[in-house]
């Protein structure tokens, strides 16, 4: 059986290298370091699965999740966002704009691979 695809966007390359470590055994990962090269990414991958961060240059996560709602070829698609803001007015504006699920910074590695694993099998 073919992995599930997934692209991780996140500025912080530590972060983005120890969310790819987390996933890699059980999905093929891709990675994206800001708004505009996660859009490019994204629409060549065709991924199952965007981890994305909100706060990113360029273009940030809501502009990215926004593109990604609007993209017929991604309607297969789902989004985790993934922020360090954690009020719940920024939850629910992700939730607003289309993304599946969301998740504070810092968390636990089980708890991104639960959440991913969640998402997928919606």
């Amino acid at each position: 059986m073919q992995k599930k695809t997934v692209v991780i966007v996140e500025d912080e390359k530590p972060i983005a290298e120890a969310e790819k470590l987390i996933l890699e055994a059980e999905y093929t990962v891709h990675l994206a370091h800001d708004g505009d090269s996660a859009i490019e990414r994204i629409n060549a991958v065709k991924p199952d699965l965007v981890i994305l961060d909100l706060m990113l240059p360029k273009k940030n996560g809501i502009e990215v999740c926004k593109k990604i709602r609007s993209n017929r070829n991604l309607s297969h698609t789902k989004v985790v966002m993934v922020t360090a803001k954690n009020t719940d007015k920024d939850e629910m504006k992700g939730l607003d704009i289309g993304a599946d699920d969301y998740i504070m910074k810092p968390f636990e590695p089980v708890e991104l691979l639960h959440i991913s694993r969640q998402v997928l099998n919606k």
